[in-house]
């Protein structure tokens, strides 16, 4: 029972890889791939769905996240990023505070229905810069407030501070998504090669 789920951890972690990862790579290099972030935008439009496919869209799309997870998880030290893993403790200390604060997430849940009923009409930057907008509305109100660490040029350029803002957001929602499947961090020191069989099996998935 204990390894139950396994595989749908494999995915949520990886979609918490995949945000922590873009986060880094626009802070520090102005690096942005639309096709990897589309599953993360999508993620925080189904915040109600526990279905992977519904949520993710497509394993292909977290290709990346899965790359990034068996890095940071299997790899050896030097290849650890101590960036990723305060991203990933204050992305918890988020989600729990959000948890907690049930006026915010009504808040969250109206203004996200209201971008979702909009969404054929928006193109991916338009969704972004909404989604940003609703994570001040929302998460930006606990504290303590997520430093974001990156060279100045990108982090103070509006639509790459958006996306940084969002890739958080789906970042919450990967760390919810991780925690509703019985994700714990003890399970990944016990299951380590559990995940990491699971890993590689969707990672030949994706390969092309």
């Amino acid at each position: 029972m204990l390894i139950k789920n396994i595989d749908d951890q494999t995915i949520a972690l990886a979609g918490l890889y995949q945000c922590c990862q873009a986060v880094s790579d626009i802070a520090w290099n102005g690096e942005y791939n639309e096709g990897n972030f589309l599953p993360l935008i999508n993620s925080i439009l189904e915040m109600n769905s526990a279905n992977l496919t519904d949520i993710y869209l497509d394993i292909n799309e977290m290709k990346p996240g899965l790359e990034y997870l068996r890095k940071q998880m299997i790899g050896d030290i030097f290849t650890r990023s101590s960036e990723t893993r305060r991203y990933i403790v204050s992305l918890r200390l988020l989600a729990n505070n959000l948890m907690k604060n049930s006026e915010i997430i009504i808040l969250m849940q109206k203004l996200l229905k209201e971008l979702k009923d909009d969404g054929d009409n928006l193109d991916t930057d338009q969704k972004t810069n909404r989604l940003s907008e609703i994570y001040q509305q929302t998460l930006s109100k606990f504290e303590p407030r997520i430093i974001v660490n990156g060279d100045n040029t990108h982090l103070t350029n509006p639509l790459q501070a958006s996306r940084i803002r969002t890739a958080l957001f789906a970042g919450v929602r990967a760390t919810l998504l991780w925690q509703q499947l019985g994700g714990t961090k003890w399970k990944l020191v016990v299951f380590k090669s559990s995940f990491s069989k699971s890993i590689d099996k969707y990672l030949e998935i994706t390969k092309s």
